[in-house]
């Protein structure tokens, strides 16, 4: 998970808040989880008393907001350590030990992200971000997000944020902990497919089988399940390569003229 939030942080800072909002995080359960998963309970007092509970165990530290360095000095009994600010939210909190900023503390508030889950909830603000850079009027919210599971024909399981519960061109998309790589995914049962783009879907298809008269086996990509085919749409050979430019022939389809990969014409040659 570390190193997730580490590649995926920076690209949400303009979701970030600065440490001196200090009401967004005092008063509040906060649960630090360390590399291992182990999660401990810290409460910032208002007076500057800290909290910490380990199974139920509670110990008493201090802790003080140093605005200058924008800093938490967090005295825990055994040690004092001094945190930066890296990425702050009303749900999520991550400093860094200072001189060490591979160093991370990890603490996720109770209240609004109760089921802890840290990856789940920057996947979302993911999503605001690409649909926030795509229509900059559009105003969402967390609860409005879907989470969508889809596989592909070869069994991998890829997981999709979305405004609705219908996936769209737009829509956030992931393997495990990491973006989609680019590339063409047909999903289980063959009748339906996207491309991704940067952990984004790009394009969805739908594959209708033709035979060139030829011989060979091509595919041809169609924007709706109802469509047939037309300008534009993108044409492999069964194997999932490209056509080469030219002029071809088909049973169902007729003649049609490719150019960089989708249909150019219909010419009568």
């Amino acid at each position: 998970m570390f190193s997730f939030l580490q590649n995926l942080l920076p690209r949400l800072l303009q979701f970030s808040q600065t440490l001196d909002q200090i009401e967004l995080f005092v008063d509040k359960p906060w649960a630090l989880i360390d590399e291992d998963g182990q999660q401990q309970t810290y409460i910032f007092r208002r007076g500057g008393e800290l909290l910490m509970s380990l199974d139920g165990q509670v110990q008493i530290g201090k802790w003080d907001y140093i605005a200058p360095a924008q800093s938490l000095l967090i005295d825990r009994g055994l040690d004092k350590i001094l945190l930066t600010h890296f990425f702050f939210t009303d749900a999520l909190l991550v400093l860094a030990r200072d001189g060490k900023p591979e160093s991370k503390f990890v603490l996720a508030n109770r209240q609004l992200m109760p089921d802890l889950d840290i990856i789940g909830y920057l996947r979302t603000l993911e999503v605001k971000k690409n649909i926030i850079s795509n229509n900059p009027k559009n105003s969402i919210s967390a609860h409005q997000i879907k989470k969508l599971s889809m596989n592909t024909n070869e069994g991998v399981k890829l997981l999709f944020y979305s405004l609705s519960n219908i996936l769209a061109i737009g829509d956030a998309s992931y393997i495990d902990d990491s973006p989609t790589p680019d590339g063409r995914y047909v999903i289980e049962g063959g009748e339906w497919g996207i491309y991704t783009n940067g952990g984004i879907v790009s394009e969805i298809f739908w594959p209708k089988n033709y035979k060139l008269k030829t011989g060979e086996d091509i595919i041809v990509e169609c924007r709706t399940s109802r469509d047939e085919p037309d300008l534009g749409y993108k044409v492999l050979s069964a194997s999932g390569s490209a056509l080469a430019d030219g002029k071809y022939n088909s049973f169902g389809m007729g003649k049609f003229r490719i150019l960089h990969e989708r249909i150019d014409g219909f010419p009568l040659f």
